[in-house]
């Protein structure tokens, strides 16, 4: 009987080791080519954890086998990384780095200040503008930033509650006139010398890149929002009570949703290419900040993060999933940075005001840009 079960065992094993290494193709495989391995990469803490469950069974019955995972799970060490940073030790600013040299950069999608009022909280704008207060950044970037021309609801009224951020820039997705509705927006406590839009194929989400005059050097942030997967509400309703009958109604919303899936992944690496094209043509540092609708284990967030450091990495400690929504919870949001930038003490900080967590850090630029 033991024999027998260890068989089936195995054979799972086999399966989960073979999904493992397909969620390691996917950063290397652009889905509107191949979508596949996209699918794997968003399992990827789950093929891990359940490769890991195999690796303990097999050590506790002292089987060879256990090498079957425990291979595949260190092939994929540097993916690991970037799901669970080995940063034993608090990332604190050292005594050396100037405080002139440095600051604070926040990003955050608002989720339109809960204009809808998902959260069923009519302060969650208050106090999303009372946390951004207490934060003092010095850089910050809102997605699904939301203006109107209701008074105390346009976006002189709400840059009136960021005193320490007096320069801004805005784009709306969906407002030619770019005077209100939903959009991203940058603000800075230092001068913005330019700022330019990148031109999008789809009009629900949007990246744009400001050049900040920091001290005698120029920055160049960009604030990115990519292609939302926009399930809609009978998605989420199957899915949190999924019970495969096989009936044709079920089969309608597993295509549906797969239709979904793959239409946003096609759609975030056409945008990721463009982004990875404007961030290598950048004259200046770069810094990256905005909400990707993507793991790290995806096509995306490799061409966007190439020849660049991922603050989480570098200075962040636990898991750091930042969406906080209906589907399982993922590190979607990201702050990425080019050299000679360096980063100190990330944090993801856990919020009820929008279905997105916040994040932020320390960045030090040292003076040692040659000028142009």
């Amino acid at each position: 009987m033991r024999k027998f079960t260890d068989r089936i065992i195995l054979i799972f094993n086999v399966l989960a080791g073979a999904g493992l290494l397909l969620a390691y193709l996917a950063p290397l495989v652009n889905p509107s080519r191949i979508i596949l391995p996209a699918l794997f990469g968003l399992a990827y803490p789950y093929l891990l954890m359940g490769n890991l469950v195999f690796l303990c069974y097999w050590m506790i019955r002292l089987k060879k086998e256990v090498l079957i995972s425990l291979i595949v799970i260190l092939l994929g060490w540097n993916h690991l990384n970037n799901l669970l940073p080995l940063n034993f030790k608090e990332s604190k600013i050292p005594e050396t780095v100037s405080p002139a040299r440095r600051f604070k950069v926040l990003s955050y999608n608002v989720r339109g200040f809960d204009i809808y009022q998902w959260t069923h909280e009519p302060q969650v704008k208050k106090e999303i503008f009372g946390f951004i207060e207490h934060q003092e950044p010095d850089i910050l970037c809102f997605q699904e930033y939301y203006t109107s021309t209701r008074i105390g609801e346009t976006h002189a009224d709400l840059s009136k509650q960021l005193k320490t951020l007096p320069e801004s820039a805005v784009y709306y997705t969906a407002d030619h006139t770019n005077s209100n509705g939903f959009g991203i927006a940058t603000f800075s406590r230092y001068p913005i010398i330019k700022k330019s839009r990148i031109p999008f194929n789809s009009i629900g989400n949007a990246a744009m890149y400001t050049d900040i005059l920091f001290r005698t050097d120029t920055i160049r942030i960009f604030n990115i929002h990519l292609q939302s997967i926009k399930f809609r509400e009978g998605n989420y309703a199957f899915m949190d009570t999924l019970r495969l009958k096989y009936t044709n109604e079920q089969m309608r919303e597993i295509r549906d949703i797969g239709s979904h899936l793959k239409t946003a992944f096609t759609l975030r690496a056409e945008q990721a290419d463009m982004i990875s094209n404007y961030i290598k043509d950048s004259p200046h540092p770069v810094v990256v900040l905005g909400d990707f609708n993507d793991t790290p284990q995806s096509y995306a967030y490799r061409r966007i993060r190439k020849g660049m450091q991922d603050a989480f990495r570098r200075a962040g400690r636990g898991f750091g999933n930042t969406y906080a929504g209906e589907l399982p919870s993922f590190r979607i949001d990201y702050i990425l940075y080019s050299y000679p930038i360096v980063s100190y003490q990330f944090q993801r900080i856990k919020t009820d005001f929008s279905d997105h967590f916040p994040i932020t850090t320390w960045l030090y630029l040292p003076e040692t840009i040659i000028a142009e």
